[in-house]
């Protein structure tokens, strides 16, 4: 389990870091200099581009603490759905994961279907 903590605890100092720095730059970028038009537009494109790839960011954040959490109260590595353990290589892949790799798989059917 404790491998599985330190990966986690190493995937939220990266996200942190990433959400910040984002943060950061969209605070940074001067506003009160004359632009046309064609300045303003892109500006404002990459600014959305940026709050969306921190929102991603986000939310993986949240994932990353729900699975530390899981970890302090047992739960760590058991699937939500089904209850059965989660395979160690997909936790290896990815230690937030909640759901087994057959649980996960009906789930995206689920929505391709609703689609």
């Amino acid at each position: 389990m404790e491998v599985f903590r330190k990966k986690l605890l190493e995937h939220k100092q990266n996200l942190l870091t990433k959400v910040e720095s984002v943060s950061k730059a969209s605070k940074d970028e001067s506003m009160d200099e004359v632009r046309d038009s064609a300045d303003i537009a892109s500006d404002y494109y990459e600014r959305e581009l940026a709050m969306g790839l921190s929102e991603t960011e986000r939310i993986r954040l949240q994932e990353v603490v729900e699975a530390l959490e899981r970890i302090d109260d047992g739960t760590y590595g058991k699937c939500e759905a089904c209850g059965q353990l989660i395979a160690g290589p997909r936790l290896e892949a990815l230690p937030f994961a909640k759901l087994c790799v057959e649980c996960k798989a009906r789930q995206e059917n689920d929505k391709r279907t609703l689609v």
